[in-house]
């Protein structure tokens, strides 16, 4: 059996540095957003999937909903990030 092999790379390359950025910019944006608008979302998105656009949440069933969701609202944001709820409190392991 193969071993599996670790590859850092240095990235110089202007344009896949500003791919990067695109994506990553706006997915912190909106999980900064998230961060503090959890109250906002609960008691209604326990158990449900939470995607986070343009700083918009837009909560669903499924992830591939609440994403579309996201994506038909804000389809200039590459940052989408969508995230589970879990209906249990407490610790997770």
């Amino acid at each position: 059996m193969e071993q599996p092999r670790f590859v850092i790379e240095e990235v110089t390359d202007p344009a896949e540095i500003a791919r990067f950025r695109a994506v990553v910019e706006p997915a912190g944006r909106n999980r900064d957003w998230l961060q503090y608008h959890w109250g906002d979302l609960l008691p209604q998105a326990l158990g449900r999937f939470v995607a986070v656009a343009g700083q918009e949440a837009f909560i669903a069933d499924t992830s591939q909903e609440a994403e579309a969701r996201a994506v038909a609202a804000h389809p200039e944001d590459k940052g989408v990030i969508v995230q589970y709820v879990s209906p249990r409190k407490g610790p997770r392991i």
